[in-house]
C-alpha cells in the first residue's frame, strides 16, 4: 500500500511526470475587442478593394451619383410634360367633341329648316294651283306622295298621298289608287300590286273628291321582298289601265 502510494507521488512530481504549460489569461472583454477590430479592418479592407476594382474598370461612385441624379431631374421633366401633354389632349378631346356636337345640332337645324321651306313651297304651290281660275276640265295630278319604311315593324311601310285636281272642279273625280311594288325575291325580279284583301287578291283604294283628297296608311310587303321601287297608279272609273302614275325608288 505505501509502495503504491510512492510510485504515485513519482509520477505527478518525478523526472517523468507531465510538463505544466502557464498561459497568460486574456480578459472578455479585451478578446470582444481585438475581435471587433480585426473585422472592422476586415471589412474596410473589402470596401477598399471593391472601389480598386470599380475604378479599375472605369466606375466612380461620385460620377454614378452625378449621372443618377441627372436622370432623375429627366424622368421628372419628362412625367411633367406628359402630364401637359395629356391635359392638352384632353382639351382637345373636349373641344372637337363639343365643335362636332355643333356640328350635328347645325345639321339637323340644318335639315329641318330645309323640311319646313320646302313644305311652305309645297303648300304654297297646292294653294296657288287651288285656288287657281277654272280653265276647263282638267286632269288629276299626283301632288305629293312619300313613302317610309316602319323601322319597328319588318316588312311594312308607311305612305302619304295628296291628289289634285286642276281646271274646272265642278265635276267630282271619282276613281282609285293602287300600288305597284316592283323588287327582287328568291332571285328573281318580282312586282306585287297592294294593298290586297286576301294574299294575291290586289284591292284598290277608292277615292271621291272635287279639289282635293290626301291619303295616308301602311301596306305590308310579302315575306322575303327586297323592294326597289314602288309605284303609284290612279285610275279613273270604269278604265282597267291607270290614267296617272308616279314612281319612287326604294
Amino acid at each position: 500500500m505505501a509502495s503504491k502510494l510512492v510510485r504515485t507521488i513519482k509520477s505527478k512530481f518525478g523526472i517523468n511526470a507531465p510538463r505544466l504549460l502557464v498561459r497568460t489569461h486574456i480578459p472578455w472583454p479585451l478578446r470582444m475587442i481585438a475581435i471587433g477590430v480585426l473585422v472592422a479592418a476586415g471589412l474596410m479592407l473589402g470596401q477598399w478593394v471593391f472601389e480598386t476594382g470599380l475604378r479599375l474598370a472605369g466606375f466612380e461612385k461620385s460620377q454614378a451619383q452625378l449621372q443618377l441624379a441627372e436622370l432623375t431631374s429627366r424622368v421628372k421633366l419628362l412625367e411633367q410634360e406628359n402630364a401637359e401633354l395629356q391635359a392638352e389632349k384632353m382639351r382637345i378631346s373636349q373641344q372637337i367633341e363639343i365643335e362636332q356636337t355643333t356640328h350635328k345640332d347645325l345639321a339637323k337645324s340644318l335639315q329641318t329648316l330645309q323640311e319646313e321651306s320646302a313644305i311652305l313651297r309645297e303648300d304654297n304651290a297646292f294653294f296657288r294651283n287651288l285656288l287657281s281660275p277654272d280653265q276647263g276640265p282638267g286632269p288629276v295630278s299626283i301632288y305629293h306622295f312619300k313613302v317610309e319604311r316602319n323601322p319597328v315593324l319588318a316588312g311594312e311601310y308607311r305612305y302619304r298621298l295628296l291628289l289634285l285636281k286642276s281646271g274646272k272642279r265642278e265635276q267630282e273625280f271619282v276613281g282609285s289608287v293602287q300600288f305597284l311594288v316592283t323588287g327582287d325575291q328568291a332571285g328573281k325580279r318580282v312586282a306585287y300590286a297592294l294593298p290586297e284583301a286576301a294574299p294575291g287578291k290586289p284591292q284598290a283604294i277608292n277615292v271621291s273628291f272635287k279639289y282635293y283628297q290626301r291619303l295616308e296608311g301602311a301596306f305590308q310587303l310579302p315575306a322575303g321582298l327586297a323592294p326597289k321601287s314602288i309605284q303609284i297608279r290612279v285610275f279613273e272609273a270604269g278604265n282597267t289601265q291607270p290614267k296617272w302614275t308616279k314612281t319612287v325608288n326604294l
